[in-house]
């Protein structure tokens, strides 16, 4: 693990790469690409984690959207009667190969195979124009470094191609590189399933630090496709492990989607599991309920979407788009190698000294505004102490005023009376 770490951190120098910005359509990505010269350029649902793309071809009777001809494309096929599994269904169909090109990125054109199917098990209806594999297992563009990464802005996403922006990682220890292993299906080369897979291989697996021995082999397999929005779990763990995976009283049932519908509060954060995949203390990956768990309050109770749903088909853990767009996720195919570095409720060293300023400065004018205001509230109070003393030292003129005035009657009496008594004594 040291190893890998010390590799991509070597590595971070200056990559240039492309940038190829998503199309969202709720709850999947789809990338626009031009997969013939007579065929206009148009969206496909993008999968991370298929071995080849998918594109049906006019045999196939429940697709409405794209439908290739195969005998006016004057396409040839490799290889005939092919099933391909994905998911709960199977495809049908035959290899070709054709001219992959991005109107955008004219040095982003190659030879590329595809599977054109025909039918489809289980499903009713194909409403999309195909499925564009761009994998481990399925890189096919001419670019220096064989690497494309996601990264993800709320609900919008950019594939980097030929390499990724560093600058988006902020906190180097944060990062978590793991090997890659690809599973390249050793069946008989005759045989008409085609199934090559890639993992990451983990040990053990703990449910809030409650250690699970797996059940079936020695290694647990973990993958990530950003053509899925939900954390695909094997059966046999869901099924040994309900009450760690969905707590007590949560009345948890599967909705019609798939997902699981459970009641919950605020708190679930804490009442649903954190899932960890690991080796050891240093090598391990962590999802958290915030990544699986769509929370919705409502005025009488609230209810909890459990984006997790059952794999019945192998034991792959699958981790969908929903988990995906907390990490900036880099898949280096040349290495094999996949490097996570988590973003959500972490600050970045930038963002914690912008946030710390801002606390800085708000307790200094915070600071600065109870200095004014004792000073202003002193001020009015020495004005109010001078006019009462003002006020004081005029009544006390006024009172001594009197008081002499009160003293002079009393010592030399009416002045005008007595001067006229004594002018009739002279007469």
């Amino acid at each position: 693990m040291k190893i890998f770490i010390l590799i991509f951190l070597f590595s971070l120098s200056e990559s240039k790469f492309d940038i190829v910005d998503l199309k969202y359509e709720n709850p999947f990505y789809y990338i626009s690409i031009k997969i013939s010269e007579i065929l206009i350029e148009d969206y496909f649902l993008l999968s991370s984690n298929l071995p080849i793309s998918f594109y049906p071809t006019t045999k196939c009777k429940i697709c409405t959207k794209l439908k290739l001809n195969i005998t006016k494309l004057n396409l040839k096929s490799i290889k005939d009667n092919i099933i391909i599994p994905l998911y709960h269904n199977n495809f049908t169909g035959n290899i070709y190969s054709h001219n992959l090109s991005i109107s955008n990125l004219p040095h982003f054109n190659n030879q590329t195979k595809f599977i054109g199917f025909e039918q489809v098990s289980y499903k009713s209806t194909f409403p999309i124009n195909g499925i564009f594999s761009l994998s481990y297992l399925n890189y096919n563009f001419n670019t220096t470094e064989k690497i494309f990464a996601f990264n993800f802005i709320k609900d919008k996403c950019q594939l980097h191609l030929g390499g990724y922006d560093n600058n988006l990682i902020m906190q180097k220890e944060n990062l978590k590189t793991f090997k890659i292993i690809l599973d390249n299906n050793k069946n008989d080369t005759n045989y008409e399933i085609y199934d090559p897979f890639w993992y990451i291989k983990f040990n053990n697996i703990s449910i809030n630090d409650s250690p699970y021995n797996f059940y079936l082999s020695d290694s647990i397999k973990l993958c990530f496709d950003i053509g899925t929005d939900t954390l695909h779990l094997p059966i046999l763990f869901v099924f040994e492990n309900l009450d760690r995976i969905f707590p007590e009283k949560s009345y948890c049932q599967i909705d019609p989607s798939g997902f699981f519908k459970c009641k919950c509060d605020d708190n679930y954060r804490s009442k649903f599991g954190n899932i960890t995949f690991y080796n050891n203390k240093e090598e391990y990956f962590t999802i958290h309920p915030v990544d699986y768990i769509v929370y919705e309050s409502g005025l009488t109770e609230s209810i909890c979407t459990i984006k997790i749903q059952i794999n019945y088909e192998n034991d792959l853990f699958i981790v969908g788009n929903t988990i995906m767009k907390n990490h900036y996720t880099i898949f280096n195919v040349e290495n094999k190698t996949l490097t996570i570095y988590r973003k959500d409720e972490k600050l970045d060293n930038i963002f914690f000294f912008i946030l710390i300023l801002i606390i800085l400065c708000a307790l200094v004018i915070i600071i600065f505004g109870v200095y004014i205001f004792q000073k202003k509230c002193k001020r009015n109070n020495n004005n109010e102490i001078q006019n009462d003393e003002s006020m004081d030292s005029d009544q006390e003129e006024e009172n001594e005023d009197l008081i002499e005035d009160d003293i002079l009657d009393n010592i030399h009496g009416p002045i005008n009376p007595g001067q006229g008594e004594s002018s009739e004594e002279t007469e």
